[in-house]
């Protein structure tokens, strides 16, 4: 019996998924367990197996198309069985991403008859002419031979002797160059229009269509910055301690796993100590009220090509920093493969973006909803500082809190973003 193979749910958030690839072409044979296609989820790329063995019948959604969970997108069985009816009773429509449907083109207009004489006809074929063009001055308005003979006066180019032959010579149309009434085109003009002519026409802008992760994207930020009231603390922190201690811990890590310690790991551990000690911080605004996460799993925002995910470490708060470099590093890696499955970046109740890499010294994030909170991490740059009445150079990293109001306060924010920074300058604490 013909196996329906239909959209699947691949997360608790997915609600439609785009079709990137199919690896089977129809009439190919397929077995059960088999990738058969590649999609595209609101975070990751996928492939989905084949859920049946036999041949592939029939593709229902083409590469490209945004399909709705649930939706059928193939057909599988065998060679010469006769195919299930689809869609009826699913009420779900098959979208082409970024693609308008097409549009009847519009009638074109009743033509309008002009009365005109034999020889004015005769005319106005010989020159091309629309006699629609032509102004009538023969009796009951009609176009007389002499109307479209004065027409074809009154459109002649008017053109120095130098400036028709540099234009016959050129290839210049001299039609196409505009001229007051009774003006002469000249030399100056014809070479004008060359200068023009040998500059390639340039579209002004192209259009990327809303689609995959970066409608996704597109969408979420609007309704987050629509829908959570955000506030913002930013503070500087003195990163010569942290700094040391990844000196003294990177060559160790690196022998025991192969991974080398990361100003991130550092921030992540930072963090999830601060989220024990400021619980409220770890939550979301509920339908009925703050809900409190109990589990303290923090994601780190990692650039993608077509945009961004947020893999999740998970029990932060219980792993050293060795756990965590590697667990890190593996999921930066996985996000840059497009290897990501759901468990990896799902549940985060906290996030970190650090652009310090790109140079960026400070910049606000927007929260990733449902999280209460999201932590800007900027570069680390040595400036001087007053440390003890004595000007010092040290090495200073700006951090910008973004806070959901309904949840965190000014106060706790600013308490929780300064015990961060009381473990970066003191990193030893966190170890303990």
């Amino acid at each position: 019996m013909a196996e329906i193979v239909r959209m699947p749910k691949l997360g608790l958030t997915m609600t439609e998924g785009t079709i990137v690839k199919w690896l089977k072409k129809e009439g190919e044979e397929v077995k059960q367990g088999e990738p058969l296609l590649e999609i595209q989820t609101d975070k990751v790329n996928l492939e989905e197996e084949a859920p049946a063995s036999g041949i592939l019948r029939k593709i229902l959604a083409p590469e490209g198309s945004v399909v709705a969970v649930g939706q059928e997108i193939a057909i599988i069985g065998a060679e010469t069985e006769p195919l299930p009816e689809i869609g009826k009773n699913t009420g779900v429509e098959v979208k082409q991403a970024g693609v308008e449907p097409e549009r009847p083109a519009p009638a074109p207009p009743p033509s309008e008859k002009v009365k005109a004489s034999p020889a004015a006809k005769r005319v106005a074929r010989e020159y091309g002419i629309d006699l629609k063009s032509v102004t009538p001055t023969g009796p009951d308005g009609r176009v007389v031979e002499r109307d479209v003979l004065e027409y074809i006066e009154s459109r002649k180019v008017k053109a120095t002797p130098v400036a028709r032959k540099i234009a016959e010579e050129k290839g210049v149309d001299l039609s196409r160059i505009g001229k007051l009434e009774g003006e002469r085109i000249t030399k100056q003009d014809v070479l004008e229009a060359l200068k023009l002519a040998s500059v390639e026409p340039r579209e002004e802008y192209r259009v990327i269509p809303w689609a995959g992760m970066r409608k996704i994207i597109s969408d979420k930020m609007v309704k987050t910055k629509a829908q959570v009231p955000h506030f913002y603390l930013t503070l500087e922190v003195d990163m010569g301690k942290a700094l040391e201690l990844r000196e003294k811990l990177a060559p160790k890590i690196q022998e025991l796993n192969g991974v080398k310690l990361s100003i991130n790991d550092i921030l992540i551990k930072a963090a999830a100590r601060a989220l024990v000690e400021h619980p409220l911080v770890n939550s979301s605004a509920g339908e009925e009220g703050i809900v409190v996460k109990n589990r303290i799993n923090i994601g780190l925002a990692v650039a993608l090509d077509d945009g961004l995910i947020v893999p999740v470490i998970r029990d932060a708060d219980k792993k050293g920093l060795v756990q965590i470099s590697k667990e890190t590093a593996e999921l930066i890696k996985k996000a840059r493969e497009g290897k990501l499955m759901p468990d990896d970046y799902l549940d985060g109740t906290f996030t970190i973006s650090n652009l310090g890499m790109f140079d960026i010294e400070e910049f606000s994030a927007i929260i990733n909803a449902p999280e209460s909170a999201i932590l800007a991490v900027g570069k680390i740059v040595k400036k001087p500082v007053v440390v003890e009445d004595e000007i010092v150079v040290r090495p200073m990293m700006k951090l910008t809190l973004s806070c959901d109001h309904r949840v965190i306060d000014g106060a706790l924010g600013a308490k929780f973003l300064r015990r961060i920074k009381q473990l970066l300058e003191d990193p030893v604490e966190m170890l303990l």
